[in-house]
């Protein structure tokens, strides 16, 4: 027996089998409403798929961007912080780059320092500058400092007034010590004051 008959039966059989069923009109009507059902279910499955796979990309894609969008909501909030408490210090900067110049500046040191002593009254005899380096320095190194001597005379409050002067000045200095005598006599009321102090500065 062929392929081609042995299907011919089949068909056949399956027709047979069915006969008796489809006669009666209504069980013909629930099949037939049972078989198309089934037809839409199993063709309307292969159609819906793509759609389906579709939705559910979609639906990732939009939960992705709501989370991005948290994170982007949020460094946005960092920023807004940030730029707050810059503007916050933004004036103190200006006095801070006073405070410790990036270079050392022996000129501003010098003047200032002569500048004071004539506004209080006090003479400076003597003023020695230690040199500052010109090579590049390392991290660890940054922070520089450059010594000076002082030598002047005055009376006990022009010097009081002037040393309060510069260790209250705009940039930053410190006395690491402080020799007074005094000059002419114990009755003339003249001090002589040798300091020894340093200046900063941060490349």
């Amino acid at each position: 027996m062929s392929l081609f008959d042995a299907k011919n039966n089949l068909l056949i059989k399956t027709r047979q089998r069915f006969k008796p069923v489809l006669k009666n009109s209504k069980t013909a009507s629930y099949f037939t409403i049972t078989l198309s059902l089934f037809c839409l279910s199993f063709f309307g499955l292969f159609a819906i798929r793509p759609t389906l796979i579709t939705a559910v990309s979609l639906i990732k894609e939009v939960n992705d961007l709501k989370n991005r969008n948290l994170d982007y909501e949020n460094q946005i909030s960092l920023i807004i912080r940030a730029q707050s408490e810059y503007e916050k210090v933004r004036d103190g900067i200006s006095l801070i780059d006073l405070a410790l110049p990036r270079n050392a500046d022996f000129t501003s040191l010098s003047r200032g320092l002569e500048e004071s002593a004539l506004a209080n009254g006090f003479n400076i005899n003597q003023l020695q500058i230690d040199s500052a380096p010109i090579s590049t320095l390392s991290e660890k190194q940054k922070l520089q400092k450059m010594n000076f001597i002082l030598i002047g005379n005055g009376s006990y409050e022009n010097i009081k007034n002037y040393l309060d002067d510069i260790l209250n000045w705009q940039r930053i200095i410190t006395l690491e010590s402080l020799d007074i005598a005094h000059e002419g006599g114990t009755s003339s009321g003249i001090l002589r004051i040798t300091a020894k102090g340093s200046a900063y500065y941060e490349p």
